[in-house]
């Protein structure tokens, strides 16, 4: 007996230790477990069948703990459980739905006209935007769940660690179930656009290969190339009719009688935009014009290899890329304008829509007209790419007809000539005004040749008064050096009114200037033209710049947001805006908080009681660095540390050091109580004791009495 009872013994322990554990049964707001969402997704998958059952299960019980309740309650609890079912009821289908099918990819064809080409190159740019604008949503995405677990996971632990018996614990546990529902159906809407993205990106990688061998298999006939002239005639005929009616659209009015100035001031933008709108579809049609020409040039170059002039095809080939410079000069004013004028009409109120019923008319013809010029800019630029292919393929055919001498010499004298041409133009562009005088650098290269000719004079001029100083000893030097340094100033002071004479400055106005300026000097503007020389030194020195936090010897300390003529915009923390002298930044003592790099270290003192556990200590106080936001991470040799640096008299001393991301240092008030919150949270956290001063009382005597008989005179105590 005594055998068979300890064999039954051993095959207990031994069932339950290779029993397989039970998961998690149907999931109870007020009694959920700390893995009760295995239950919808197991470590082994289940059929769609059970995991359908499940739903329904959990979908029951709800409805049934939803049944049970009163009135109030369930009017309370009625939308969070209806919330919870339909994410069971989607997290379902999403579970279950099958993939679409991938579509085969077409392999690359033998030959492939102008057509064709054109076709894969749209192909592949719709391909890559979209490409580029989903990968980035899945990156936005996944930052956004991956934030959420960490919100997910504090719930749950807050969750789990309340009583069973607290009558809260049944809400916060619908509060769980449907926040993590919200975050597994994110989650798997995520994975879906990956695979789709996936999909996506095999899909460009063939059209890739396949675009790498179209200009080898590039292929025309003479029918394409009247096909292409038509088109070409027929663009140029849509480009005569909208260039007749472009200068009768400049200017053109709504005839709206507007009172408001603010509705005068959009109407104006309207008509000024109504000729850009007309502007951007000409160069569309200008940008078709030369793409069709280049479709013309190549399938020449593909017929007629031999007989081709090059020489009109490179022509071509500059042509267009004056017109795309002068396109892309265009297109970011064209844009900003748009942009402008939508935000003019949205500012429109309701109360002067109310007031001018014209108002709403003009808003509306805004809107619609900035909505056009945004949707022919994005024509523009399609166009754009599309001419820009046909350029490539051009150039590589014309590229392998040549012979590599003569393409040699062709390129190098084109390239000379680009480099030329732009260097003209860099020369010749108006850099600043004076006097309405236009200032090229071309200008300024003349001023600099002709001081350098009047420094070179002068030094001439100099040494050979030092010459004659050396050979007549009659003469005295002293006096031969200050004539030389006269001769040196009245020489480079002419050679600069040679110099700006030559670009056109009339100098009669700078005479009465500077005649006004030495009064001023005179009468009290000192201080003022000191500012205004401390403000040059300022800027031209670099060691102050918008956006540095600076701090004074005054005591004040702030941001710098302006660097004007004669004082320096600075806005503390508390928003508050000083306006500082710029001499007090030259001749004061000045700290500048962000002058090499915007990197700052910050020591944070705290204290806990003798005893305690020094690793302890470190762990808490780095977990309360990470939670805080304005923490450098990710930077080698600038990790959080935690320093002992002295026995206090009650406490341990440690400070926290920890270097700060460039928005946080010119908040260091805000971030210093934002450590010490945290790491207060994280010592209460882990038990750590935070010490006060205390001090023990010595009664040396009490009611006339010393010692134990004073002590004995106390209420409470008993003599013997």
């Amino acid at each position: 007996m005594k055998q068979v009872i300890i064999g039954l013994c051993l095959y207990l322990v031994a069932a339950m230790a290779f029993a397989e554990p039970a998961g998690p049964g149907t999931p109870s707001p007020a009694a959920l477990s700390s893995d009760w969402w295995s239950y919808f997704e197991p470590v082994e998958a289940v059929s769609a069948e059970e995991l359908g059952k499940r739903v329904a299960e959990t979908t029951q019980r709800l409805n049934t703990l939803l049944g049970k309740m009163d009135g109030k309650d369930k009017a309370a609890y009625t939308p969070l459980i209806s919330q919870i079912n339909s994410q069971l009821d989607k997290f379902l289908k999403l579970k279950t739905a099958e993939l679409p099918i991938e579509k085969p990819v077409p392999g690359a064809l033998d030959s492939y006209s102008l057509k064709d080409a054109q076709a894969r190159f749209i192909q592949w740019r719709q391909l890559k935007q979209e490409y580029d604008v989903s990968k980035e949503d899945i990156e936005w995405r996944m930052a956004i769940i991956t934030e959420e677990r960490k919100q997910q996971s504090r719930r749950r632990n807050q969750y789990l660690e309340m009583e069973k018996t607290d009558p809260q614990r049944f809400k916060k546990g619908l509060e769980l179930m449907a926040s993590r529902l919200k975050l597994e159906l994110q989650r798997m809407e995520v994975d879906r656009q990956k695979i789709y993205l996936s999909r996506v990106e095999r899909e460009l990688e063939n059209i890739n290969a396949e675009l790498e061998v179209i200009p080898q298999r590039l292929a025309a006939t003479s029918a394409q190339l009247l096909e292409w002239r038509q088109e070409y005639d027929n663009v140029q005929d849509k480009l005569s009719k909208l260039s007749a009616r472009l200068e009768s659209v400049q200017g053109a009015d709504l005839g709206l009688g507007l009172d408001d100035t603010e509705m005068q001031m959009i109407q104006a933008r309207y008509s000024v935009l109504v000729g850009v709108q007309r502007e951007v579809q000409a160069t569309v049609l200008r940008v078709q014009a030369i793409q069709s020409r280049l479709a013309q040039a190549l399938i020449k170059l593909l017929i007629q290899k031999e007989t081709t002039d090059t020489g009109e095809t490179r022509q071509l080939l500059s042509e267009y890329e004056k017109l795309q410079t002068q396109t892309d000069a265009n297109l970011n004013a064209w844009k900003k304008a748009s942009q402008r004028l939508q935000s003019y009409a949205s500012s429109l109120t309701t109360e002067q829509i109310e007031k001018d019923p014209n108002a709403a008319k003009l808003k509306k013809k805004a809107l619609a007209l900035s909505e056009n010029i945004e949707k022919a800019l994005l024509t523009l630029s399609q166009e754009h790419a599309n001419a820009e292919y046909f350029a490539d393929l051009l150039t590589q055919k014309l590229q392998a007809t040549e012979g590599w001498i003569k393409r040699g010499v062709k390129d190098t004298t084109h390239a000379a000539k680009k480099t030329w041409e732009v260097a003209l133009d860099l020369l010749g562009t108006t850099l600043f005004e004076i006097n309405e005088v236009p200032v090229t650098m071309l200008g300024l290269l003349r001023i600099l040749l002709i001081l350098f000719i009047a420094w070179w004079l002068s030094k001439a001029i100099r040494n050979g008064l030092h010459r004659i100083g050396e050979r007549r000893t009659v003469v005295s030097k002293s006096s031969l050096y200050t004539l030389g340094r006269i001769v040196h100033y009245v020489v480079l002071i002419i050679g600069v009114i040679i110099g700006l004479s030559s670009i056109g400055i009339d100098f009669t106005k700078f005479a009465l200037f500077a005649s006004a300026l030495g009064v001023g000097i005179g009468f009290g503007l000192q201080t003022l033209i000191s500012n205004f020389v401390a403000g040059l030194i300022i800027l031209f020195e670099k060691s102050l710049k918008v956006g540095d936090f600076v701090e004074l010897a005054s005591g004040v300390a702030g941001e710098v947001r302006e660097i004007n003529m004669r004082s320096t915009l600075i806005t503390t923390n508390d928003n508050i805006d000083i306006l500082v002298p710029n001499s007090e930044f030259v001749a004061g003592r000045v700290t500048n908080w962000t002058l090499r790099e915007a990197f700052r270290r910050i020591h944070v003192p705290f204290g806990v009681a003798y005893g305690t556990d020094k690793e302890l200590v470190k762990k808490a106080v780095l977990e309360a660095a990470d939670e805080v936001q304005w923490t450098l991470k990710g930077k080698k040799g600038r990790t959080p540390q935690v320093w002992f640096v002295q026995f206090g008299d009650s406490s341990l001393n440690f400070e926290l050091v920890v270097w700060l991301t460039p928005e946080a240092v010119k908040r260091p008030n805000a971030v210093q109580a934002h450590y010490l919150w945290e790491i207060e949270t994280k010592l209460n956290k882990y038990g750590i004791e935070i010490p006060f001063p205390q001090r023990d009382i010595h009664l040396r005597s009490a009611f006339g009495k010393k010692d134990e008989a004073g002590l004995s005179l106390l209420p409470g105590q008993v003599s013997e």
